[in-house]
């Protein structure tokens, strides 16, 4: 009776021990790889900000997904031993051109994991800021990702490199939206473009978390969305990519833009959006933290 007794208890132990072992091994399966954290700049929940460090070198750096190509400072450039050489040619939104120097093999090291981008510009933007703000040491871009998957929870203020497991779990809770990946800068810049529906087609807007507190039409386009393409002040937007995401936010009309639109912090506020560079897909899901 004493040995049934004692097998018994040893069956229940291991039933358990197995069970434990299964749930952990599931847990590790959907854990992404990893997580970057997301301060916002002067108290500014609209401009998200990275710690990062390049050769050891410590730097605050803004985050900009409609940035294309990661940026550094001069100042920067000089700390980590880089000597600027060459010339990268960039257009802003509104077709103002930009050429700039780079430096070549930086890598981005953040959150324990490192990122490694073929070439970032040495550009001094700081001197759009007013002169008592705090120094940033540049910008970081979607480029940091390239060939991965990750998840932009900007309400949540976070980053999340995804694991395959991780990627499955979110595509199963999504829905996916059209989108277009964008190589400007002969290849080296990185952006993603979200098709929206309108009633003579999709506009290709690109999803900006740089592009300011409003969604951005651009005027060629502007009457599809039943908005005034004169007046230049705020109006709202209405529309629903893929059928399923409804976005209704404060818009502005924007003359001489090279694309159709911003996705920008309006709409990151409320989706989280999950890119997939391997396959170039994407999808969407309900804010976690609005």
């Amino acid at each position: 009776m004493i040995r049934l007794d004692l097998s018994r208890l040893l069956s229940s132990l291991l039933v358990g021990l197995m069970c434990t072992v299964a749930t952990n091994i599931g847990a590790q399966q959907i854990a992404p790889v990893a997580v970057i954290r997301l301060d916002p700049y002067q108290d500014n929940p609209d401009f998200p900000t990275i710690h990062a460090s390049v050769n050891g070198h410590n730097g605050t750096f803004a985050f900009d997904s409609g940035e294309g190509m990661s940026m550094v400072t001069p100042n920067f450039a000089k700390t980590i031993g880089c000597t600027p050489w060459g010339q990268v040619t960039g257009f802003r939104m509104n077709g103002e051109r930009i050429d700039t120097p780079r430096c070549d093999g930086v890598v981005f090291d953040v959150a324990g994991q490192h990122y490694a981008v073929p070439s970032a510009i040495v550009f001094d933007f700081m001197k759009f800021f007013k002169p008592d703000q705090p120094r940033l040491d540049g910008s970081l871009g979607l480029d940091l990702f390239a060939g991965r998957a990750v998840t932009l929870e900007l309400s949540g203020r976070k980053i999340v490199v995804e694991s395959p497991g991780s990627l499955a779990d979110r595509v199963a809770k999504g829905t996916e939206v059209p989108i277009r990946i964008v190589r400007d800068a002969q290849g080296l810049a990185l952006t993603v473009d979200v098709g929206v529906p309108t009633p003579d087609g999709l506009a290709w807007m690109e999803l900006d978390s740089g592009g300011g507190s409003s969604i951005i039409i651009g005027k060629h386009i502007a009457s599809l969305f039943k908005l005034d393409p004169e007046s230049k002040g705020m109006q709202r937007v209405s529309f629903t990519l893929a059928g399923k995401i409804p976005v209704d936010a404060p818009a502005r009309v924007m003359d001489q833009m090279i694309m159709d639109g911003n996705l920008n912090m309006p709409f990151l506020k409320q989706w989280d959006v999950t890119l997939d560079f391997a396959t170039g897909r994407a999808w969407v899901t309900k804010a976690t933290a609005e």
